[in-house]
């Protein structure tokens, strides 16, 4: 066990304005949980330190204090040298959460998503939250796509937890795919597509009742849509504050680190994105 980091937030951190909005999150979330955030910065080892690095590295504790004393929490920025991934790993591998920015600074800047926040999507041990963009400042429900996994059933505890804390709604979104639809020789609707939608409904009521009965102060909503899991939690992102799923689904290739699903929403989500093993 890495010291210190069991029950803590860990935030990946570089000084650049995705860390930034990272780090922010994480601190008005270690508020609402009551939990110390250790703000993590890895370096390659290969520069020379000086009083010019010194400075820089002062004025990134200084930043990370202040956002800390803003949010009401407690914590500090906390140095390394070596690999950014293998680092930022082992600080969290305890961790209560891990939260990243969706990019930061070096060639991976560019890209939806960063190669060091890929990484830790498909390799983190504990909960990981990649803050994409700031949700809606009207968004009131954190949403979670439902799929009948374990994955998802902890995906659902997990935003349960945080409603509970603040007082949101949680949606709960089962997505199910209807596939080529063709009428019958009467013009209707085949009774197959009827039989799925019914599971589904089934699915989505079995998995809500198990988490009303656990969080009865939460509010959980059933959703449920004929539609791409991908493509509906998506579009629904946009009206929320927080979208959860699981790191894999039960249409997961086995063996696969991270879901299709949960890939499509880390870098095309409307808000930040839980990530949960």
């Amino acid at each position: 066990m890495v010291a210190g980091s069991a029950g803590t937030i860990v935030v990946a951190f570089d000084g650049s304005p995705h860390a930034d909005a990272a780090l922010v999150w994480a601190a008005r979330t270690a508020a609402l949980e009551e939990r110390p955030v250790r703000a993590v910065i890895v370096e390659d080892g290969t520069s020379e330190r000086g009083s010019a690095a010194d400075s820089a590295s002062d004025d990134l504790a200084d930043q990370v204090g202040s956002v800390l004393a803003d949010a009401g929490a407690t914590g500090a920025l906390e140095r390394y040298s070596g690999d950014a991934e293998s680092v930022i790993l082992e600080q969290a591998r305890d961790a209560e959460m891990l939260v990243a920015g969706s990019r930061g600074r070096g060639p991976a800047a560019s890209t939806l998503l960063g190669s060091v926040s890929q990484h830790l999507a498909r390799h983190a041990t504990c909960p990981l939250v990649v803050v994409r963009r700031e949700p809606r400042a009207d968004a009131t429900r954190i949403l979670v796509g439902i799929d009948g996994s374990s994955d998802c059933v902890a995906a659902l505890r997990f935003a349960c937890r945080r409603a509970a804390l603040t007082k949101e709604t949680v949606a709960a979104l089962h997505a199910w795919n209807p596939g080529r639809v063709q009428l019958d020789y009467h013009g209707q609707l085949p009774e197959t597509l009827a039989d799925r939608s019914e599971a589904a409904d089934a699915l989505l009521a079995e998995t809500v009742a198990d988490a009303r009965r656990e969080f009865p102060e939460v509010s959980v909503v059933p959703e449920s849509v004929a539609m791409p899991a991908s493509e509906a939690l998506t579009d629904a992102s946009a009206n929320a504050s927080l979208v959860v799923t699981g790191s894999r689904g039960l249409g997961a290739v086995t063996g696969l680190l991270l879901g299709s699903v949960s890939q499509h929403l880390l870098h095309h989500a409307h808000c930040p994105v839980a990530v949960i093993r």
